[in-house]
């Protein structure tokens, strides 16, 4: 680690610090993550790594290299400037809000990664949320692959995975087979927060994330979900029945039709009928037409300014 001078600790988790450095050989700015447990084995085994070395697209934080020090293990990345989440209290203190076009330009990019994730190499994300989606410069990228997955690795996957306000109905009761549908549940509430700077479903526990949803979208019935239904059914669950409020009602007034249309595709409560992360590029919302979408590059040119984000996110 001699070729990095650390300058701070920018962070801390249950998987150890993440510190701003200095690579004294290019002069450029990294983020270090230290593992916090000890790495017995050979640290390209770690799933991680494996994902990160694999996933090299533009819109997927790039680890520049893995090294091993006294049993602990670092992770260099590319430094980042912020967080969504970051990003959205930003706009919040300011009194702000995203335009649908900012929206639509940073959906775009994280959905492009999704699609090199899902169909070009196998992996699901499993914990997507503002936390863990980058901003540098305009450009949106997708971080912290440690709970990623080969979809071919086969059920059964553990449920306990997804922070509970993205989770995916299908965690929530605890199937083990589920596939990349989770991350596009994420997406739909990731994509709903950033119209309304806060959460779609921000449950405080298990059985009250399942109520918040219900109270959005209604409860599932045999037509609507029949192997949700029969999950439930096995675990003496009971969906909420109450009056549901109806996407729409929870959305601003100008939010087109297509945002939220496109938000309710991807809550669907059967994953069967949510969009791959392909369909979803190619549905109004990116394609209708809009004066922000004359190139499909939505790129830094729509997305704001977050050149005052001084905290990089954990990666």
């Amino acid at each position: 680690m001699e070729q990095y001078k650390f300058i701070k600790q920018v962070g801390a988790g249950s998987f150890g610090r993440v510190y701003k450095a200095i690579d004294k050989t290019t002069g450029e700015f990294v983020a270090i993550k230290e593992l916090k447990h000890l790495c017995k084995s050979s640290y390209l085994q770690l799933p991680e790594v494996q994902a990160l070395t694999k996933l090299k697209h533009p819109n997927i934080v790039n680890l520049k290299g893995v090294q091993r020090q006294h049993g602990v293990v670092f992770f260099i990345f590319e430094y980042m400037q912020g967080s969504l989440s970051q990003l959205i209290h930003l706009k919040q203190s300011a009194g702000q809000l995203f335009s649908e076009a900012e929206i639509r330009a940073m959906c775009f990019q994280v959905f492009q990664g999704l699609v090199f994730m899902h169909d070009q190499h196998g992996y699901i994300h499993r914990d997507l949320k503002p936390d863990n989606l980058l901003v540098n410069q305009g450009v949106i990228k997708i971080s912290d692959l440690g709970a990623a997955r080969e979809i071919n690795s086969g059920p059964p996957f553990s449920d306990y995975i997804t922070t509970r306000w993205y989770r995916a109905p299908e965690m929530l009761l605890d199937s083990f087979i589920y596939n990349e549908k989770v991350d596009m549940w994420a997406m739909g509430a990731i994509m709903a927060e950033l119209f309304r700077m806060h959460p779609l479903f921000p449950g405080s526990s298990s059985p009250d994330q399942m109520y918040q949803i219900c109270r959005v979208i209604g409860a599932p019935t045999r037509n609507t979900w029949r192997e949700g239904c029969l999950l439930a059914s096995h675990m003496n669950y009971e969906f909420p029945q109450i009056d549901s409020l109806g996407l729409r009602a929870v959305m601003p007034t100008w939010v087109s039709d297509s945002a939220v249309e496109l938000i309710g595709s991807l809550c669907s409560w059967d994953p069967l009928k949510r969009p791959t992360a392909a369909q979803a590029l190619h549905h109004p919302f990116f394609t209708g037409g809009y004066k922000d979408s004359a190139s499909t590059n939505y790129s830094a040119n729509n997305v704001g300014n977050v050149s005052c984000l001084q905290q990089p996110i954990l990666v």
